[in-house]
């Protein structure tokens, strides 16, 4: 990138892959425009708000605008990833309660993140995982989906919910789940360990206690499960809130990505009952 001052004019030249932000001072913590160089060219992506007009011959032409997505399809994705979510779960149950991997000190583990976006520090999300671990070093990544903090707040909320319900009913079969103030927002499977072992599945809740919609499909799961009710009401009415909108492309990535972990765990798992191969294929961009 360099500065350069022709007759009146001030410019800033843009060399390959350079890129700069630009906002104003009331906007200067909430939103900007990005403009990057890349194949000879210049792309530009930010925040409408900043935007008072766009002039010029084609421009309007180069303007891409995101298609609405109907609420049913947004919820076909979702229950697609969660069909991929289920199937590796079952896997890695199956896996790290086999003798071999418990040798290894191989287990499953659930979590629920946070991140920011690495293109674009305004975007802020939430992400679902579901892992094979080794000393709290990730060996075989299974399934993923990223979701936007602000504006797919609901979607995440039905993702919860159906992830949270399902690895309750496979993995605390027949079993209470112990008041909130003794498990502090952890939870192990029912599995008890022998001498030297890891217990063999886990998750993590406790980033959920930071958003008071997600601390209640947790507690309202849990409580469910305790006295023997189903969530299927819970769930339905989180899927009745997803509406319409422009949705990004994180969600088709994680849909792709997990669909392909599945293939490899699967095909992996299949040969001669080794178990999968370490696979630290990186996650799909957030």
């Amino acid at each position: 990138m360099k500065f350069e001052k022709i007759g009146k004019r001030q410019y800033i030249v843009l060399e390959e892959n350079d890129k700069i932000f630009l906002t104003t001072p009331e906007k200067i913590d909430d939103a900007d425009i990005e403009i990057t160089r890349k194949d000879d060219g210049i792309s530009i992506s930010g925040d409408s708000s900043l935007v008072k007009s766009i002039r010029g011959d084609g421009m309007l032409e180069k303007v891409y605008i995101q298609p609405v997505v109907s609420s049913q399809e947004i919820i076909e994705k979702c229950d697609k990833w969660l069909e991929m979510f289920r199937k590796i779960h079952d896997k890695f149950r199956e896996l790290v309660l086999s003798e071999k991997y418990k040798k290894q000190h191989i287990v499953m583990m659930l979590s629920f993140t946070s991140f920011i976006s690495l293109s674009n520090e305004n975007i802020k999300g939430r992400t679902i995982n579901l892992n094979l671990k080794q000393y709290n070093t990730i060996i075989q990544e299974g399934v993923t989906i990223s979701i936007d903090e602000e504006t797919e707040k609901d979607i995440y909320a039905y993702l919860v919910a159906n992830v949270l319900e399902y690895y309750i009913s496979q993995n605390y079969v027949g079993e209470e789940i112990d008041d909130l103030k003794d498990w502090d927002w952890h939870l192990h499977s029912i599995e008890t360990p022998q001498d030297g072992e890891s217990v063999p599945i886990f998750s993590n809740l406790s980033l959920l206690r930071e958003i008071p919609e997600y601390e209640k499909i947790v507690i309202s799961i849990i409580g469910n499960h305790n006295v023997g009710l189903s969530s299927n009401q819970l769930i339905s009415n989180l899927k009745n809130k997803i509406s319409d909108r422009q949705l990004s492309d994180r969600i088709d990535k994680s849909i792709n990505y997990s669909t392909n972990q599945y293939e490899h765990i699967v095909f992996d798992a299949s040969k001669e009952n080794q178990g999968p191969v370490l696979n630290r294929t990186l996650n799909p961009d957030k």
